[in-house]
């Protein structure tokens, strides 16, 4: 009976950790969707900085 305790135990372990992997790795797709959607923000405020620049130095030299 020993055995068949220990290995309805290991078991029942494996199955949390695989629950666990699931739950970590829901988490990780969040986060990266997360990380995208703020890359694409910077790149929006990038091309706005070189826009603003780029303005800024035609101005200077129309004057």
């Amino acid at each position: 009976m020993g055995l068949g305790v220990e290995f309805l135990k290991i078991l029942k372990d494996t199955v949390k950790l695989t629950d666990s992997v699931e739950r970590l790795n829901n988490a990780v797709l969040g986060l990266a969707d997360d990380v995208k959607n703020v890359d694409k923000r910077v790149v929006r405020l990038e091309t706005m900085v070189e826009i603003a620049q780029f303005h800024s130095n035609s101005k200077k030299l129309d004057k």
